[in-house]
């Protein structure tokens, strides 16, 4: 009896390519879960904002201001918005 199904080829996990830190194992050639997988730990660590940060220099009192003004627009929104 012949069996009509497809095969697929056995399907990389991410625990399988996941070697800690933010490092990332290649697995049977598959490049690119590996790269998604990659991607995925360097937006969860941050790193990608910090260096978008580290970019220019904003001085303390900039950075004090604009947290600020952030904290006074959610306040207006909340009770704006939230009723």
């Amino acid at each position: 009896m012949q069996d009509n199904r497809k095969k697929t080829k056995n399907r990389v996990t991410d625990a399988d390519m996941d070697m800690g830190g933010m490092t990332v194992k290649v697995i049977n050639n598959q490049i690119e879960p590996a790269i998604r997988l990659w991607k995925k730990k360097l937006k969860e660590s941050g790193k990608i904002e910090e260096l978008k940060a580290r970019k220019e220099y904003i001085k303390p009192s900039a950075v004090r201001r604009k947290q600020k003004q952030q904290a006074i627009r959610a306040e207006w929104r909340k009770r704006n918005f939230d009723n």
